[in-house]
């Protein structure tokens, strides 16, 4: 008699055919060193999301501060150029890098060749964001304006620095994505998207304790933009070492335009496998209710939070990433194990729930005292492990890995997409409630609520089994 054997696969059920009379599957590893050796290897490969994690963590705790504090612009303004820079970025670098990155014939692999020159960009750009203001006072900026039009030279520099650091990035996150993919086994790729978010998470808390104990220093944008630079340069490394793969042979179809380009992306949107179309449905409400918190946590803790105390707020900002990308990292040990009691659905839906209730409280408590504001960022750490694994697990199994690079810059697609809308709406409420930024993480915490109830048509391992049955009917048709 044949049966459905749901292991779990990083928060989600593994689909196995086996025979039940047949002996019981083969352990995954055959000694303890052996597993210790095989996750020393892995967190080396997943090793450059970490750096990609300290940027996002650096740039959206610091960035906003910034333009505000630094160069004197609205947080409405500063939210436009967050919503613009970094989506727009990923909704066309990824894709396109996905494109290029599986037909890459270089004999240092297909995707390592991207992950590096994405590393060189984000140096280079990090370093432009770090002395921005040195530099627009070079070009005729007065230091002391209290306008933005005083400072033009040097929110030139770092618009342009942030600019390129969505660039880069994503350079460096869809190639490491697809590494993975492509090189951890198929029965170890839970394993492979769990280090994945351990290796964010940690990243993430290293960098805003770094910033709460640099915040209230002297020049401590410059500071921590600079040790940015340095963390992407040291993540890397580990990567590119451990990350060996195999190079296509010569006469693998070649990328031979950008028009053949475009026209591969515009046919893998259109013929992407229903199941993939549902899970980046899910995946785009999760982050269009994240993204505003995501943009205005440290302005939140400066404005609301400690509004007398704006360097007091930064740090305490600090702090509540920090908490929040603890909960995130130690949740994502025990999430795979509560998903394989509870089911992934079920956990899905029930973080999406804590992290809207969160978002909106954080505008019902006017004024919070810190501890308590620090605390509900924490809580949405939950919801950040759930849709930064579950979607990448479920896709792996819907996709072909010779086109994993496109397929995963596809799924990135929605979260891109979401965040500019979300990002770019949000700022319109927080104009609209005279700048009071927990007015736009609140209207992200309704997007959140609605994730819990959608959550619900992500594909169960039967429909994924029944979708590889039938083939694995596309979306849109051919």
């Amino acid at each position: 008699m044949m049966e459905i054997n749901n292991s779990d696969k990083d928060g989600y059920k593994n689909i196995v055919i086996e025979d039940s009379g047949a002996s019981q599957p083969k352990k995954q590893f055959e000694s303890t060193s052996q597993m210790v050796k095989f996750i020393f290897w892995l967190f080396c490969v997943c090793c450059s999301l970490a750096g990609v994690q300290f940027v996002y963590s650096t740039q959206y705790a610091l960035g906003t501060p910034l333009f505000v504090n630094k160069f004197k612009m609205s947080p409405s303004t500063v939210t436009f150029i967050q919503s613009t820079a970094g989506p727009i970025a990923g909704f066309i670098i990824q894709p396109i890098v996905g494109v290029y990155s599986d037909a890459c014939k270089s004999s240092f692999g297909r995707r390592r060749p991207f992950i590096l020159t994405g590393a060189i960009m984000a140096i280079v750009s990090l370093l432009l964001i770090a002395f921005s203001p040195e530099l627009g006072e070079l070009m005729g900026d007065n230091d002391d304006g209290l306008y933005a039009s005083d400072h033009k030279a040097g929110i030139a520099v770092a618009v342009t620095g942030f600019w390129i650091i969505n660039f880069a990035v994503n350079v460096i996150m869809g190639p490491t994505r697809s590494l993975i993919s492509d090189i951890v086994e198929s029965d170890k790729q839970h394993f492979g998207n769990s280090m994945a978010v351990n290796t964010m998470g940690l990243a993430s808390v290293i960098a805003c304790v770094l910033g709460a104990q640099l915040a209230t220093l002297a020049n401590p944008y410059r500071n921590l933009f600079v040790i940015a630079a340095a963390f992407v340069g040291a993540s890397v490394l580990p990567t590119l070492i451990a990350g060996k793969e195999k190079q296509l042979p010569a006469d693998h179809p070649s990328v031979t335009s950008p028009i053949q380009v475009f026209t591969k992306i515009g046919y893998a949107f259109k013929t992407m496998p229903r199941d993939l179309g549902l899970i980046s449905i899910v995946f785009f409400i999760s982050w269009f209710g994240y993204s505003p918190n995501m943009v205005s946590t440290t302005t939140y803790f400066a404005t609301n939070v400690e509004p007398n105390d704006q360097v007091a707020g930064i740090k305490y900002g600090f702090y509540a990433i920090a908490a929040f990308s603890a909960v995130s990292f130690l949740f994502s040990f025990f999430s795979p194990k509560l998903i394989h009691l509870l089911g992934a659905r079920f956990v899905y839906s029930i973080t999406q729930a804590i992290a809207g209730v969160s978002f909106i409280l954080l505008l019902v408590f006017d004024r919070p005292q810190p501890w308590l504001a620090i605390m509900l960022n924490g809580f949405i750490g939950f919801n950040f492990t759930c849709f930064n694994s579950i979607p990448y697990a479920l896709a792996i199994e819907v996709i072909d890995k010779k086109d994993a690079g496109l397929y995963m810059g596809v799924l990135n697609s929605s979260a891109v997409v979401s965040q500019t809308i979300s990002i770019f709406t949000a700022g319109r409420i927080e104009s609209w409630k005279n700048e009071d930024v927990a007015w736009a993480i609140a209207y992200g915490g309704i997007f959140s609520l609605l994730g819990a109830i959608v959550a619900w048509i992500l594909p169960t391992p039967k429909s994924l089994q029944s979708s590889k049955d039938d083939e694995n009917k596309p979306l849109l048709g051919q």
